[in-house]
């Protein structure tokens, strides 16, 4: 079972997916980011095995013990996004065309016909108060909770017009139909 860990989460595929923690690979590190600015690559790419072919291109952010949150960031994080799926696409795109040993299995995938290709923002934030008492803590439970779905929305959309599947996960929210598991460690 592939394994990769990544800011304090750990993320287990099937055994027979290809998967890479793509922005650690050398091909990403010698070709793309020391050789362009402003460029920048998702945190691991997989590509899944059976009839039902997917490439999941997947974006970790841990906001657990950030002084930062989610959602002061929402404006930000919704540009990372897009920027890192396309940044991530065309990087595989070049890793196919020069027939690197480390990204092979994954980035011939985007020859295939029917091929499914999702992005994949798997979020990790603090746990949510477990019943407000005030109106602050009321606000501050509604708001991640909006911000959540405002980013949700607004990705589905702008990746759908590109052809692109878009999905917010969480290390809990992530399910058996996903076929992929994350933990916080």
């Amino acid at each position: 079972m592939p394994t990769i860990i990544e800011k304090d989460i750990q993320l287990d595929f099937p055994a027979d997916w290809a998967v890479a923690k793509y922005d650690g690979t050398n091909f990403y590190r010698a070709r793309i980011e020391s050789q362009m600015t402003s460029v920048r690559g998702v945190d691991v790419v997989s590509h899944t095995s059976g009839p039902a072919r997917r490439l999941l291109l997947i974006e970790i952010k841990d906001y657990r013990i950030s002084t930062q949150t989610a959602d002061q960031d929402s404006a930000k994080l919704r540009q990372t996004v897009l920027q890192k799926a396309l940044n991530t696409l065309s990087g595989l795109y070049a890793a196919a065309r020069v027939a690197d040993p480390d990204l092979h299995s994954i980035a011939n995938c985007l020859f295939e016909l029917g091929l499914r290709i999702e992005v994949i923002l798997l979020l990790e934030r603090p746990p949510l108060p477990v019943a407000p008492q005030t109106v602050a803590q009321k606000f501050r439970r509604e708001n991640p909770q909006k911000s959540r779905s405002d980013l949700q929305l607004e990705l589905t959309s702008r990746l759908f017009a590109l052809g692109l599947d878009f999905h917010l996960r969480s290390s809990t929210t992530l399910s058996q139909t996903d076929g992929w598991s994350a933990r916080a460690l």
